[in-house]
């Protein structure tokens, strides 16, 4: 079935709304009442005509954070080549996620904490790309040895509640203190 123009406005402002009511609200109380409400719909029926049920929702609204994060890091990484500097630019970019994009940010969280069966999929984007980059570091001569998946954890945890491009520099010189020992 071939998406309109109009249909596909519709959702991703329905998707927009619901973002900014899960990350304002949380999970629980991102109901589709609430959602029509901030998206200044008209009823909820436009929600159910564009999405199945709520968790169909919530995968349009995490597919679009995740979109909003990968286009950030790619940017930020564009022309990066060395490890160090690919480290620092995925600290310096999450951090700054947290300021630039916090509904994306929360709305993924929540997601993540509400949905089970979606959290190895969160966990595997959250640490494990991040934990492959890690392993070939090491691989490269570049990292010190260490537990990759204890080291990607404790840099996801670290950059969580960030809110400064100075944190975000700090933590990535402190991370790569570590990594490269």
């Amino acid at each position: 079935m071939q998406v309109t123009v109009t249909e596909a406005a519709r959702r991703k402002q329905i998707t927009e709304a619901a973002t900014e009511v899960i990350a304002a609200d949380g999970y629980q109380r991102a109901s589709y009442a609430r959602i029509v409400e901030h998206a200044g719909l008209s009823s909820t029926r436009l929600i159910s005509y564009h999405f199945r049920d709520k968790n169909d929702l919530m995968m349009a609204v995490l597919i679009a954070a995740i979109g909003t994060v990968d286009e950030r890091m790619t940017a930020r990484l564009d022309g990066v080549t060395d490890r160090v500097g690919m480290l620092r630019g995925y600290i310096e970019s999450q951090v700054g996620l947290l300021r630039t994009h916090p509904a994306q940010v929360k709305a993924i969280r929540e997601i993540a904490q509400n949905l089970p069966d979606l959290a190895p999929v969160l966990a595997d984007f959250r640490v494990g790309r991040l934990a492959r980059q890690l392993t070939q570091g090491q691989r490269e001569g570049v990292f010190a040895e260490f537990d990759v998946r204890v080291m990607a954890r404790t840099i996801a945890s670290g950059i969580d509640g960030a809110d400064s491009e100075d944190y975000g520099r700090e933590l990535a010189d402190l991370f790569i203190r570590a990594c490269v020992g």
